[in-house]
């Protein structure tokens, strides 16, 4: 596992940007999975047909004429699509963040909570409500998790101007909203975010970052 410098997290005024920049925050459709589970950077799973249904709905409803660069996770419930919106929208940049993987879950990758529960019930309540110094069994540290997202965003974002779209996962844009708005790490599970959710941020110079929406398109069961 790659190790990333932790970083001490402050909240908001880390994420300045040195220009004006605005960010769509789009995570992937659903997956191609029976129930749910614990799916994070150690499962490379694809988009179903219902996920993808779901990723070019919103797309269709995307500022492309404004957007001039996509990153994805590498993963390709993310990559492919941003792949496909570049190729439909004339071939706007896209690239991958490595740092913007999902959480590696560990040995909970591809388990659900039923399944869990029976031997780490204690450890699936202090995940959900204090993730902050928790590290899932044989998985990835939360703190680095948050370290290497936020590391990611920096490196990315930078002196950047203009408007970009980032398709990532739900942990991984929950971290990153969490930071903006500058909230408790432990309360980033509170943040709902569906499958296929646009959210957008707005990074102006001089300025703290400001969340524009949240979860627009899309629709609740």
């Amino acid at each position: 596992m790659r190790i990333w410098p932790l970083l001490i997290v402050r909240g908001s005024p880390q994420l300045t940007t040195n220009a004006p920049l605005v960010v769509d925050l789009l995570r992937h459709g659903a997956v191609d999975a029976a129930e749910w589970a614990f799916r994070g950077g150690g499962t490379d799973i694809a988009l179903s047909h219902v996920g993808w249904q779901q990723m070019m709905r919103v797309a269709d409803h995307l500022p492309w004429d404004a957007i001039d660069e996509v990153a994805a996770s590498p993963m390709q419930r993310c990559y492919q699509p941003a792949q496909q919106f570049s190729e439909q929208h004339d071939a706007v940049p896209v690239h991958t963040i490595e740092a913007m993987r999902e959480l590696d879950f560990g040995a909970w990758e591809g388990k659900g909570w039923q399944e869990l529960a029976p031997d780490y019930q204690s450890e699936l309540d202090v995940f959900w409500q204090q993730p902050q110094g928790f590290t899932p069994p044989q998985g990835e540290p939360f703190d680095d998790f948050v370290a290497r997202v936020q590391q990611g965003w920096m490196q990315w974002t930078g002196n950047a101007t203009g408007h970009r779209l980032l398709i990532a996962h739900g942990g991984v844009i929950r971290v990153l909203l969490a930071l903006i708005l500058g909230m408790p790490m432990d309360g980033v599970w509170r943040l709902d975010l569906p499958f296929a959710s646009w959210s957008r941020v707005s990074l102006l110079a001089g300025h703290a970052p400001k969340l524009c929406f949240l979860n627009r398109l899309v629709e609740y069961p």
